[in-house]
């Protein structure tokens, strides 16, 4: 209770304010280039937190909490890191879906009661 959950949530605060560093010259940046290459030398780059390090304790944590009685409050904070590891590392692409999934025509181009854009009134705001 008083290592792991702390340890957990310092991972996790360090993975998301990461650095990434260049694989040959081990330059250091604090956002990653746009070009997704080392500006210095043109290598690769590599995050210096990896998720292994974020999720290392949260089986045990876990097992721990099950196990023993823990209070509420600690339960909780468990309960909401699992949820901020799993947002984290989740794969937002999987899961996403074309407009057209929520009833849209299905070749592209505008419905019947389509009237286009709709044209914006001149003046301060409405009356």
């Amino acid at each position: 209770e008083t290592h792991f959950l702390p340890d957990l949530v310092g991972n996790l605060n360090a993975f998301s304010r990461q650095t990434v560093r260049c694989t040959k010259c081990n330059e250091k940046y604090r956002r990653m280039p746009l070009s997704g290459s080392c500006p210095t030398c043109g290598t690769g780059l590599t995050m210096t937190v990896h998720e292994a390090s974020v999720v290392k304790y949260l089986d045990v944590t876990k097992k721990l909490v099950d196990k023993y009685d823990v209070n509420l409050y600690t339960r909780q904070r468990v309960e909401k890191t699992e949820r901020d590891i799993a947002s984290l590392f989740t794969n937002d692409h999987a899961k996403q879906s074309s407009l057209f999934a929520f009833g849209g025509p299905t070749d592209g181009a505008p419905s019947k009661d389509d009237k286009g854009p709709t044209k914006k009134r001149k003046g301060k705001g409405p009356t």
